[in-house]
């Protein structure tokens, strides 16, 4: 069952349950109220008639002194025509039956005649409705039993027509109340059809699409959430995808770096087996070898390297920037050959790993050395920006494109890959300075033009220093 239908079934439920009760609440109370009414006018009329009977009997009696029973029966039957014909009564004296012109059964009249006191008993008779009244007196040390009987059908009848229009109320309000609703569910569940939809399509892999609610209510809080879910799937799904084709490069590339070296090394080593050569070429072959093999061997640790820092868990220290630089260049200047390694570095202390920032700067470095740089001369940059240490490596060398420059830090992905080759470079260099500069809470800023240069730069966090 639908959502929007069970709204209006209990809605409809509610409304029905509600008026119905209120209903019979309100024609009880009415019913009650007229019904009590029209008891206590019976009652007040029986005791007129009673006192009209007791006053008279006591008129005669003091005129006549004391009376027989059969004066007394005559008295009371001659006042019955002083009431009225009309009026439905009985008159008992000590039990005994001196007029009536109404039918009491014996239950009724046994229930009437025990006690002098006012009592009353409601009777069916063909369909109409009666009130017995009955109360006594003595006169003469006899008792005479009143019981007047009062038509009360209009009482019963005005509630049983009160219900009928009550229920005509009912159904034309239950009506109308279903057409309402049914307006209203439809309205108020659109926004939650428009979310089903979308969840289809979702499933179908419609990731692109968005719901379109504007509302200020809880439902358009969902429909915001909704999307933002969505785009968040959107960008993990592009991210794996992403990362599926990375991965895919990562082992076309892989596979090529070892298969050219690894077809060479065969070939040259067959050279060498067969001892059909002469001594130079032996030696051209051997060393293109101990190259290929240095150069695989480089690969490999860089590749171990890669792999460690992607599970790498490290606690920042804090580190003088102006004596580590000092140490990096001591250690690293001799190696650069005819490059000129040139430090602008400012006072100040930041938060990271010793080795593993060496390692950025020594990879960031020899990229560098090997953009073949113009005028000779790496710069290394280090200020205080904006509660931030910023380091930049900048050379002026062969630069790199636009276009090329986001994919530079994966793994294999090299701008030139001949040249590359030629510089011992395997596209590895900058992906582990991407890790390392991750694992710092940072990452790479990469601006470059071609045949005019490269800057690579990162913030790191500023170090707390007690005075």
């Amino acid at each position: 069952m639908k959502f929007g239908v069970k709204i209006v079934i209990s809605v409809i439920a509610i409304i029905s349950i509600v008026f119905s009760i209120a209903g019979i609440v309100i024609i009880k109370s009415n019913f009650k109220h007229s019904f009590d009414k029209t008891i206590n006018q019976s009652i007040d009329s029986h005791v007129l008639e009673r006192y009209g009977i007791e006053n008279n009997i006591a008129t005669n009696i003091e005129k006549d002194g004391n009376i027989s029973r059969e004066k007394l029966s005559s008295y009371a039957i001659s006042l019955v025509s002083y009431l009225g014909n009309d009026k439905k009564i009985s008159i008992y004296i000590e039990n005994e039956k001196i007029y009536s012109n109404i039918d009491i059964d014996e239950e009724s009249l046994a229930f009437l005649s025990k006690t002098n006191d006012v009592k009353y008993v409601i009777k069916d008779i063909e369909k109409q409705k009666y009130i017995l009244v009955s109360s006594s007196v003595e006169i003469n040390s006899q008792r005479i039993n009143l019981i007047s009987r009062y038509d009360i059908t209009d009482v019963f009848t005005e509630r049983d027509r009160q219900v009928e229009f009550f229920y005509k109320v009912d159904t034309v309000v239950i009506v109308i109340s279903s057409i309402v609703i049914c307006l209203l569910a439809v309205f108020l569940t659109r926004p939650i059809r428009k979310l089903n939809e979308m969840s289809k399509k979702i499933t179908k892999g419609f990731y692109n699409e968005r719901v379109n609610i504007k509302s200020n209510d809880e439902i358009g809080e969902l429909a915001k959430s909704f999307n933002k879910m969505i785009e968040t799937i959107e960008n993990k799904i592009n991210e794996l995808e992403l990362s599926v084709e990375q991965k895919e490069d990562f082992i076309t590339n892989f596979t090529h770096e070892l298969k050219n070296p690894m077809t060479s090394i065969i070939g040259y080593a067959d050279i060498l087996k067969s001892g059909k050569y002469d001594k130079e070429t032996n030696i051209k072959s051997a060393n293109y070898i101990f190259k290929e093999a240095k150069r695989l061997e480089t690969l490999a640790h860089k590749l171990m390297d890669l792999m460690e820092l992607s599970n790498e868990i490290v606690k920042l220290e804090s580190i003088n920037v102006v004596w580590f630089m000092n140490n990096l260049y001591k250690d690293i200047h001799e190696s650069l050959g005819d490059i000129e390694l040139k430090l602008d570095i400012e006072d100040g202390y930041i938060m990271a790993d010793t080795i593993l920032l060496e390692d950025c700067l020594r990879n960031l470095i020899d990229n560098s050395k090997k953009a073949n740089p113009k005028d000779k001369i790496i710069r290394v940059i280090g200020k205080n920006e904006q509660n931030k240490y910023k380091i930049s490596i900048e050379d002026k060398g062969c630069g790199i494109s636009k276009e090329e420059i986001p994919r530079i830090v994966e793994s294999f992905y090299m701008v030139d890959k001949a040249r590359a080759r030629e510089n011992g470079r395997n596209g590895i260099g900058l992906s582990i300075c991407e890790k390392i500069a991750k694992i710092h809470n940072t990452k790479l800023i990469i601006e470059s033009e071609l045949n005019k240069g490269t800057c690579v730069s990162f913030y790191l966090e500023v170090a707390d220093i007690e005075e």
